[in-house]
């Protein structure tokens, strides 16, 4: 018996508690003294049933017994209650078996469930989706198809609704045996020592977790804190992106839980994503239960700047800029209740006034090509989980009412209007107070950067859909209201022809639709340049007066000197490839280069080079959105914040 990423246990010897192919269900429980009271009740019991070299061990069948296409059944096992059963093996590899699970709960034994596999790259332990259960005591594992290779260091998981982060393998017989009998007895143990609880107390145990109160249209959200996220500090460190979409998934497993359940569901679904599978935190970045309680899951989510959201491990390719929702349970057969879908939908609607997303727009990403949908179709703002993978996410219920959910969101957004935002300004890119604060449009609304009328002097304006009201100073008035391209149109600001004036380009895919005018019509110019998914920055990089594109692919950025497609002028690296990317002159020397934004700190770089900063400082709130201009018209930029009210 050993332990994944935790202490070393070894068991007992027990012997003949588990028996191999026998028609009776196997007992993983023997009798007998134990070990004093502790923590081994919350440990989580792992059954491995290959080994390295994917040699089944003796909780599986011989390999006498393997041939193509035949499954691979363990016994009926018992074992100590778990909330979240998984099953992992080594590698990133999707396997060619379809791996099935049926449980024990307090009804009997369950049907069979299919698991679908949740593989990301590069990652050194392949996984199915976690299967969910209001308590179970018995496990059993089918294998379909393939060639007769197993999977190497086949596992299965049971996780308890309050897990530590031991996790202790059995893979013997004797082993199983004595991992039971050792759990089995601590949760005596305990009980004993704590006296049998009153019905006053089960219900008074009932969720008491910390709750957050809905505010300005927020639904409320048990944070991690409330629901018990975890017993260490998460290794996964937040990287944050500019949200434009909202992934929906399910959990497998069953609908048969309790209200009061529900964090242990949540805890053993961060104990599987965290260490079973070596992520070092949930994936979801939100989970709700069919009781209509909504729970943060990945770290970061409600502690992201307005208008991002915490990169999850969700769904492979599309976790950055997109928020992961999960409801807890199976909906492939059986109605979603009416209330998962209203929360979802007040989650997601939260989230887009926030980040002031047209929600009739296309999100910008495209699906791979899945038996839901063809390759490179135009993905909407809510999509589902079998859009972008091969899996039966969210259930077939949950999809058939995804547009029906959009079209809620997009009511739901409508009707919030957003919340009223300030900005603050300062003249220098330096720590300190801001020279001029005013209000500007509110969180629904795009805010864009420019000197509109060429007098030097960068403004704030505000973007409605394909309305923009432009302000030639910092007051309140519009000096023009101008109506141009689609409300979905990702929208640059730049002086394209050199005259001193700002103007809008339109990105649409690869496609830069530019405009030398602060008018309506068509565009003055369309060129193609870069990748669809490219993250596109405008400045003026080599000081001629006239900004151009760059593009940028995780932390390498592609310089374009000319407004025309074609090779790069100029390609350089520079810091990390979750870092928020603002472009300026910081120096007044006429050319734009790059600051990275981290948190509230700042890291200026003067040149198109890596290497170090040539200064830092702190400016604002986390939460704060980034902006920049000449507020002064001294010709240096300086430094701005959107402050949500």
């Amino acid at each position: 018996m050993t332990s994944r990423g935790a202490r070393l246990v070894v068991a007992g010897t027990a012997a003949g508690a588990l028996i191999v192919g026998a028609a009776a269900p196997a007992a993983l429980a023997a009798p007998g003294g134990g070990p004093a009271p502790g923590d081994a009740a919350r440990d989580v019991a792992v059954l491995q049933l290959t080994d390295d070299d994917g040699r089944p061990t003796d909780l599986a069948r011989t390999v006498a017994d393997l041939r193509a296409g035949s499954s691979v059944l363990t016994p009926e096992l018992e074992a100590p209650e778990f909330y979240v059963a998984g099953v992992t093996w080594a590698g990133g590899q999707e396997p060619d078996e379809r791996i099935s699970i049926r449980v024990r709960s307090g009804e009997g034994w369950t049907s069979w469930t299919e698991l679908d596999t949740e593989v990301v790259d590069g990652e050194d332990v392949g996984g199915t989706e976690p299967y969910v259960v209001g308590g179970a005591t018995g496990v059993q594992l089918r294998l379909d198809g393939g060639d007769g290779t197993l999977p190497q260091d086949l596992r299965v998981h049971l996780i308890p609704p309050e897990p530590t982060d031991e996790e202790v393998v059995a893979d013997s017989a004797p082993a199983a045996a004595e991992l039971t009998r050792r759990v089995a007895s601590s949760a005596t143990a305990t009980a004993t020592a704590s006296g049998p609880a009153s019905a006053a107390q089960t219900e008074a145990a009932a969720p008491t977790f910390g709750v957050l109160a809905a505010t300005a249209g927020a639904p409320s959200v048990v944070p991690r804190s409330g629901w018990g996220a975890g017993y260490s500090t998460p290794a996964w460190t937040p990287d944050f992106y500019e949200l434009r979409a909202a992934v929906v998934h399910h959990t497998a497993g069953s609908n048969d839980y309790t209200a009061a359940q529900s964090a242990g569901i949540v805890r053993g679904i961060y104990h599987y994503h965290s260490t079973s599978r070596g992520w070092g935190d949930i994936g979801y970045n939100f989970l709700v239960d069919k009781y209509g309680q909504v729970f943060e899951g990945r770290n970061g989510t409600l502690a992201a700047p307005y208008g991002l959201m915490a990169e999850g491990g969700h769904a492979r390719g599309f976790n950055d800029g997109t928020l992961g929702i999960s409801v807890i349970g199976d909906y492939t057969r059986v109605r979603a209740p009416d209330l998962v879908m209203t929360r979802m939908a007040e989650v997601i609607a939260w989230k887009f006034a926030d980040a002031g997303i047209e929600v009739r727009t296309a999100s910008g990403y495209r699906s791979p090509g899945t038996y839901a949908r063809p390759a490179g179709q135009q993905l909407p703002r809510v999509f589902a989980h079998r859009d972008v993978d091969a899996t039966t996410c969210p259930g077939d219920d949950i999809y058939a009412r995804i547009p029906a959910l959009l079209d809620d969101v997009a009511r739901r957004v409508s009707a919030l209007g957003g919340r009223p935002s300030t900005v603050h300004l300062r003249n220098v890119a330096t720590g300190g107070g801001a020279d001029l604060s005013y209000p500007r449009g509110r969180s629904a609304d795009t805010l864009l950067v420019g000197d509109w009328d060429g007098d030097g002097v960068d403004t704030v304006a505000v973007r409605r859909g394909s309305r923009y009201e432009f302000y030639d100073d910092h007051g309140s008035t519009p000096s023009s209201v101008v109506v141009y391209g689609r409300a979905g149109d990702d929208v640059l600001v730049g002086d394209w022809n050199g005259d001193g004036k700002d103007t809008l380009a339109v990105r649409r895919g690869r496609e830069y639709h530019v405009k030398n005018s602060l008018s309506g019509g068509p565009a003055d110019q369309v060129i193609v340049y870069g990748r669809e998914r490219d993250r596109v920055l405008v400045g003026d990089w080599n000081g001629d007066g006239k900004d151009t594109f760059a593009v940028r692919r995780y932390s390498v950025y592609h310089v374009k000197n000319s407004m025309s497609g074609g090779e790069a002028d100029h390609v350089f690296r520079y810091g990390r490839d979750s870092d928020l990317v603002l472009v300026g002159d910081w120096d007044g020397d006429g050319k734009d280069t790059i600051t990275v934004r981290r948190g509230r700190s700042y890291y200026v770089n003067n040149r198109l080079a890596g290497g170090e900063a040539n200064s830092v400082f702190e400016f604002g709130r986390p939460a704060d959105a980034s902006l920049v201009g000449d507020w002064d018209g001294d010709g240096v930029d300086g430094i701005g914040v959107r402050r949500l009210g």
